[in-house]
């Protein structure tokens, strides 16, 4: 009895969070101010990786809504519901993982930009961001290096984020 409640406890979780997310994506779609703000939840301290995800947040509101159905279809198929519902609930749980990737394809490159809410789409992906800022912080060090073989002391060398 206890499996059974644990069980439906996930389900009714995993739907809560599968609804949470659609009404996310679509309030970022919609540059809404009610959409939940990604920055709240401090997984991040890098404000590029923030904005990414919350640019990946249709293709990662797909790949919940994807698993739950999947997991809800094998959790009836172990019921006894058959091997049809079986075959739905592996079709959607594989299929769930080409839209986390294009999650992370989302926020890394920012592309494929029909996935992305369209006022998001002329920013850059985190990657991109992340190669911009090293490669201007290695040619600050160097024109600080080149400055003191001029004599040129410099103490405000820029700090790496």
């Amino acid at each position: 009895m206890a499996d059974i409640s644990f069980g439906i406890f996930v389900l009714l979780f995993m739907v809560a969070v599968s609804l949470f997310s659609v009404r996310a994506a679509w309030l970022h779609w919609a540059d809404s101010d009610r959409a939940p703000d990604a920055a709240t939840h401090r997984y991040s301290t890098n404000p590029s990786v923030i904005r990414g995800h919350e640019r990946g947040i249709v293709a990662l509101a797909g790949w919940l809504v994807s698993m739950t159905i999947g997991i809800v279809a094998a959790t009836a198929a172990a019921g006894g519901a058959g091997p049809a519902v079986e075959e739905v609930g592996a079709f959607f749980i594989l299929g769930s993982f080409p839209l986390l990737m294009l999650h992370a394809t989302i926020a890394w490159f920012n592309w494929p930009k029909f996935l992305v809410p369209p006022h998001q789409r002329s920013e850059t992906g985190s990657v991109i961001e992340w190669w911009r800022h090293r490669r201007d912080f290695r040619a600050a060090i160097k024109e600080a290096g080149q400055r003191d073989t001029q004599g040129q002391h410099s103490t405000d060398l820029p700090k790496q984020t």
